[in-house]
């Protein structure tokens, strides 16, 4: 991974700082006029049989794949997609035209356009003899990232890295920046903001550790949590929340951490323990507080805020509805008995 951090910190975030001058939105109908002035645009057919894909299922069972094009190496996904230029030149396609290229040039590729499948050589042979491009795909809870080696005498290319981050704010700025640079209204100076932002951020927790590496070429044998190995779901939860009661755990943030989305985790929850998240988070934070007033000389206020609660009064209400009684009560009671 310390080449990653070479490359967001010697490239990619150098080249962000001029964007406005380095991105390409792919579109059905694309202008030479709207293109950097380094890049060539060329016509192109769509050759072949478009081949819908039904059942392939990657990372949290996303249905990414949804077309291939086999006769022109193209394939369509419903996901958005960034592929940078690190090194080369390429000749890369977008529909029913193509972009010639060289390093520094960001192509942002909106779901549903046809674009290279990874099986053939995508250098521009009049110009290099080979090419890396970088590319960064949003998930519903993750942005992949990889890097891809094309050279002529290579079957197909070589895949150098790939990796998984789960920061919430790196996915939901990635699918910030790659919605707004690819409407039609897009302003690329907001564009090049979020780019740099973007990439600093992604920096910051690469350096932090924050990743999960893929085995090469199967997203669905990345490392699983606990649970997913022991197959004790409940157990694995119970233990999740308790651990994470202080941090004011939320059923988002939860699921994303079990690599689940939210419908998945919370229908999973319900079926394996007949409650729901926030039934079961309520019913730690109470124990909790019990163990609290019992052992503790903690005001009440503290006690709520320590375990997770917005306000004293939403805390005093919830476990007097729970308990019966105030806090108050119980730690007079608790203690006399």
């Amino acid at each position: 991974m310390l080449s990653f951090e070479k490359i967001l910190r010697d490239k990619l975030i150098p080249w962000s700082e001029n964007a406005t001058e380095r991105i390409i939105v792919a579109r059905t109908k694309m202008h030479p006029s709207a293109m950097p002035e380094t890049v060539r645009l060329e016509k192109r057919a769509l050759s072949g049989k478009r081949t819908v894909v039904k059942k392939e299922r990657l990372y949290q069972n996303t249905r990414a794949m949804s077309a291939l094009w086999p006769d022109c190496g193209l394939n369509e996904v419903s996901l958005f997609k960034m592929a940078v230029v690190l090194s080369g030149n390429v000749d890369f396609q977008l529909g029913k035209q193509a972009v010639l290229c060289g390093q520094g040039h960001f192509i942002f590729i909106p779901p549903n356009m046809p674009h290279p499948d990874g099986t053939q050589n995508i250098s521009d042979l009049n110009k290099s003899t080979f090419c890396e491009v970088m590319y960064f795909y949003l998930y519903p809870n993750a942005v992949k990232c990889w890097i891809s080696h094309y050279e002529p005498n290579l079957s197909i290319p070589r895949q150098l890295g790939n990796y998984l981050i789960t920061h919430e704010h790196v996915i939901k700025l990635f699918q910030v920046l790659m919605e707004e640079t690819s409407s039609e209204s897009t302003q690329l100076v907001l564009s090049k903001m979020l780019l740099q932002s973007f990439f600093t951020l992604l920096l910051r927790e690469i350096n932090a550790g924050h990743f999960q590496e893929i085995p090469q070429g199967n997203e669905n044998k990345f490392h699983l949590p606990d649970f997913e190995q022991t197959g004790n779901f409940s157990e694995y939860l119970h233990q999740y929340i308790q651990s994470r009661l202080y941090n004011r755990p939320t059923l988002e943030k939860a699921a994303q951490d079990m690599y689940l989305s939210r419908a998945q985790f919370s229908r999973r929850v319900k079926a394996e323990t007949g409650k729901t998240f926030v039934e079961i988070l309520n019913e730690h934070r109470i124990k909790t507080a019990k163990e609290l007033l019992h052992d503790s000389d903690w005001t009440v206020s503290s006690i709520a805020t320590f375990i997770g609660y917005q306000t004293p009064h939403h805390f005093q209400n919830l476990f007097r509805a729970k308990t019966g009684m105030t806090p108050n009560s119980y730690r007079k009671l608790s203690r006399k008995n």
